[in-house]
């Protein structure tokens, strides 16, 4: 059987002793275990590897921390076909399934098959950098700065000055708008509850074939967040006004993008694999996270 992998929250101790329980959950039911070692002290009785070390045929993922630590997780997998299972240590915890307290039995129904799974659709993103005087050529493999997918959302915003910038922003070849913004979101299904949720934009369901577009701070109140079909290919060009922008992958992964570059957002083909929990549903999820209904 492949080996149980293991990430853990940054520069939080505490995660260890759990992460030690749960390598001896794996161990009796006859794997092995593989703790990324970034960030942490492990003891020496763990089997422990780098990222580079990673090997692609991992049982699944297991994350100890909060959606941060999840969505740094799903980001290492990459197009990898590995399930992941997230152990709640943050705030939230919209994406994981299970509390440190339920977290060896979680874990031992699911290397036991008995644990649901469900897809989350992705974000594949990727920056051209087009030729000065050739602006309207078709973007190519020569042209590529940075790809990468995204579970939750893809922001372009200005990273140091506080104002406003423009983006001019197409759908499938279509021009919509300029923005005149702080930046803008684009988000989904999964990330509609994140930042974009924090921007006024739509919550989604899960499984909706569908990604939002949310202005941040725009300046015209008629700027409302968009829903697009979640094939839809999503093309930004930052204005000439802006002096930096600053591309943001799920919270995690930054890139300095120039005026004129253009940002391409499209669905990308593999979805990633996460475990839910037993007989709790989106709406449970939302009303516990949310405290919706909640009196004071």
């Amino acid at each position: 059987m492949p080996p149980v992998g293991f990430i853990l929250k940054r520069d939080q101790p505490e995660s260890v002793p759990l992460c030690e329980k749960l390598v001896r959950v794996v161990r009796d039911l006859g794997q092995q275990e593989l703790v990324l070692r970034e960030h942490v002290d492990l003891p020496g009785w763990l089997c422990s590897v780098s990222e580079q070390e990673l090997p692609p045929d991992l049982s699944m993922l297991v994350s100890l921390g909060g959606d941060g630590t999840m969505l740094y997780g799903a980001g290492i997998l990459g197009d990898r076909s590995v399930p992941l299972l997230g152990v709640n240590l943050g705030r939230l915890g919209f994406l994981t399934c299970s509390t440190p307290q339920e977290s060896c039995e979680t874990l031992a129904a699911a290397l036991c098959g008995k644990l649901p799974t469900e897809q989350r659709h992705r974000l594949r993103c990727r920056v051209y950098r087009l030729p000065k005087d050739q602006p309207d050529v078709t973007p190519g493999k020569e042209h590529l700065l940075v790809e990468r997918t995204a579970l939750n959302d893809v922001v372009v915003s200005q990273p140091k000055m506080a104002r406003l910038f423009e983006l001019d922003a197409f759908i499938d070849g279509d021009a919509v708008t300029t923005y005149r913004a702080d930046g803008l979101i684009i988000s989904t299904p999964t990330g509609s509850t994140a930042y974009n949720l924090a921007a006024g934009g739509p919550i989604l369901m899960p499984n909706m074939e569908a990604v939002v577009i949310s202005p941040i701070c725009p300046h015209t109140l008629t700027a409302r967040p968009l829903v697009v079909h979640l094939r839809s290919l999503i093309e930004v060009r930052p204005g000439r006004d802006a002096s930096q922008v600053l591309l943001t992958i799920d919270g995690q992964w930054s890139h300095m993008v120039e005026p004129g570059d253009l940002v391409q957002v499209t669905c990308s083909d593999r979805p990633l694999t996460i475990y839910r929990p037993l007989c709790r549903s989106f709406f449970d999820l939302l009303r516990a996270k949310l405290h919706w209904g909640a009196r004071a």
